[in-house]
């Protein structure tokens, strides 16, 4: 039966009520206040309305202003192992608050105990909150997005969760009827409020089940206590109480030991707020980080007279998952977020980014343009607040194009202009652009899904193509593609752009028995998801499959294709992809030899603790047959 919402308000006054009579018969006055404060303000989040979700406009995150405190050192310094000291002052205050992640010590959490950043939620045993917040609007049932924590590896081994927690905990909204909608990852751990309420080691804590729902009440935390003192402190992260991956660590003891002591001593602090001291953190990180960045793409001669464009932060490879940062003809550097925790701390990763820019010669000056990507950040339970598009400011800088250089061609950029999500280039294919280009002397190339020219204008300007077709199915690439070949003074009739449908343009030509000797199909993401695998693998197979028709039956040639779907890319280690590209070599009538495979330019880093979790791109070289030597 439907309850209406007054019942529903009544069923849980008279249960806090109830709870509150018995906590004040067994506890002091002080911890009945607290604990009856905390329940009230769970009740007002959780009963009735299930899980909440998190907005920039609506999230209560766990800060509170400045109010300093003489508690003691919750982490103790030792030179080789920091292990967590719990002893906390009489009364907490909102800046002596101290948030962990117990992670349990098993197989599947060696990679976070490696310097893995990720921690997976089946990973995560408990969380807990040492000091109840003050401020009465904060919820202390769960550790809100964005919260600084320390996590911390269970004493005690146990024995292996089969997955890892790898999607173990999600589940498809609205039942059966939410097929095709984004999952939903549920806390499926308890979560522990730590109230220490004198100086002598008493207090209490307070239990919630994985919804933020109040269990009952814990006299004896020594148990509590015994797992953070006995446990083995890691790192230190930002926490998300919806993502399947529970915490991003931003200082890992194992890759950044003289950080992470540094990062330690602010964690202890209490001479600043729980706000200030996540930013005074996030500030110190991204300092090292982007420093540590910048000094990599030295290394790769970037920026450089023939390259000014390039990948400077590529979010997790570069210790930093969520953000990335391209800087573009040396004039704008393109932020990108798609972590809620970067959204968060928008202010803070600007005012960083700027500062150590302006530090490095041949950075400075550089324009600072803010994008995010709402779906990605939607995954990661951030809802970006509405815009009200009667007022909106648009950036007088929109239609103004940036000219950038890779490889010494041109292209024109529009990182201003805002109402798109595409700047005009990527640079993720530079390697792979030049190396093909190689094999293109005199010869006749196809550039199917071409954007705005890139693969064509290298075959042609540094390969000596004889000749070359552009076809993709947007007008503005179509038109942006042609507009790169005016600005490099590209010998008319060299290359050709078409508006078309790529499938149909080759069944149109294959009708008209056109070949070709080299052919690229780089198409957009077709499997943005594992669950869309089965049927991009289809479309993958069946664009293949006619491409392969399409190449020179006397002489053969070859074919340059590619996925930038993460999800093709990593499944079986790549070799899913070789074997769908191979069954449509089968049904073509045309035998493969596979040259070479490929991902994206190194400026693309990757964090060897999590390879290959972020690759994306893979490029597969392949020879065609011609059909006399390799027909079945």
């Amino acid at each position: 039966m439907i309850q209406n919402n007054s019942q529903v308000s009544v069923r849980i006054v008279m249960a806090i009520t109830t709870v509150g009579m018995f906590l004040f018969a067994s506890t002091s006055t002080t911890r009945f206040v607290r604990a009856f404060t905390s329940l009230t303000s769970t009740s007002r989040n959780h009963a009735g309305y299930g899980y909440r979700t998190f907005s920039s406009a609506h999230s209560k995150h766990p800060f509170s202003v400045n109010a300093s405190s003489s508690n003691r050192s919750a982490i103790s310094d030792q030179d080789h192992e920091e292990d967590v000291d719990t002893e906390s002052s009489a009364v907490e205050s909102p800046s002596s608050i101290r948030r962990y992640v117990v992670i349990h010590k098993n197989k599947q959490s060696m990679a976070f105990r490696n310097g893995s950043p990720m921690v997976y939620s089946g990973s995560v045993k408990k969380t807990i909150q040492m000091g109840i917040n003050e401020d009465e609007d904060a919820d202390d049932s769960i550790i809100s997005m964005g919260s600084l924590v320390a996590v911390v590896v269970d004493s005690e081994a146990v024995k292996s969760r089969g997955g890892g927690g790898r999607g173990n905990n999600r589940k498809r909204r609205g039942g059966r009827g939410g097929r095709g909608k984004e999952k939903e990852t549920k806390i499926d751990y308890n979560h522990y409020l730590v109230d220490k309420l004198d100086g002598d080691g008493d207090g209490c804590a307070f239990e919630y089940d994985r919804d933020g729902e109040f269990q009952q009440e814990i006299e004896d935390i020594s148990a509590i206590e015994g797992s953070l003192a006995k446990g083995k402190l890691i790192g230190f992260g930002l926490f998300n109480p919806i993502s399947m991956y529970r915490a991003f660590i931003i200082c890992h003891q194992s890759n950044y030991p003289a950080l992470f002591k540094e990062v330690n001593s602010i964690f202890k602090s209490t001479d600043c707020s729980n706000r200030e001291k996540t930013e005074n953190v996030i500030e110190l990180v991204m300092k090292t980080k982007i420093n540590d960045a910048i000094r990599s793409r030295i290394f790769m001669d970037l920026p450089s007279p023939r390259t000014d464009s390039y990948r400077l932060i590529n979010g997790e490879g570069d210790g930093l998952a969520g953000l990335v940062v391209d800087i573009l003809g040396g004039k704008v550097a393109v932020i990108m977020a798609s972590a809620g925790w970067v959204e968060i701390y928008k202010e803070t990763i600007m005012k960083v980014l700027a500062e150590v820019l302006e530090s490095h010669s041949g950075l400075q000056g550089l324009d600072l343009v803010w994008r995010n990507t709402p779906m990605r950040l939607r995954q990661d339970g951030y809802e970006l607040p509405e815009i009200d598009t009667e007022n909106i400011e648009i950036d007088p800088r929109a239609p103004d194009v940036v000219i950038l250089t890779e490889n010494k061609i041109k292209y024109n950029a529009y990182p201003y202009d805002l109402s798109s999500q595409k700047t005009g280039f990527y640079c993720d294919q530079r390697e792979n652009r030049f190396n093909l280009a190689l094999q293109c002397k005199d010869k006749n190339v196809l550039d199917l899904c071409c954007y705005t020219g890139g693969f064509a204008l290298n075959a042609v300007i540094h390969g000596g193509a004889k000749s070359c077709v552009g076809v993709d199915s947007s007008q503005d690439a179509i038109d942006a593609a042609s507009a790169n070949t005016d600005l490099n003074d590209v010998e008319s009739g060299k290359i050709e752009f078409v508006k078309a449908d790529i499938a149909k343009y080759m069944t149109a030509a294959n009708d008209e028995n056109k070949t070709y000797d080299i052919i690229i199909l780089d198409p957009p993401k077709l499997a943005p998801t594992v669950g869309a695998l089965e049927r991009a693998s289809r479309k993958y197979h069946s664009l293949n499959r006619d491409a392969m028709k399409l190449i020179n039956p006397k002489e053969g040639g070859l074919l340059m294709t590619c996925t930038c779907s993460g999800a093709m890319t990593q499944k079986n280690g790549g070799q899913y992809f070789l074997e769908t590209v191979k069954g449509a070599a089968l049904a073509a009538g045309r035998r493969l030899t596979l040259l070479r495979t490929s991902g994206a330019a190194p400026c693309h880093v990757q964090d060897p603790a999590s390879y290959p979790a972020n690759a994306y791109l893979t490029a597969a070289l392949f020879y065609v047959s011609g059909e006399d030597e390799g027909g079945l």
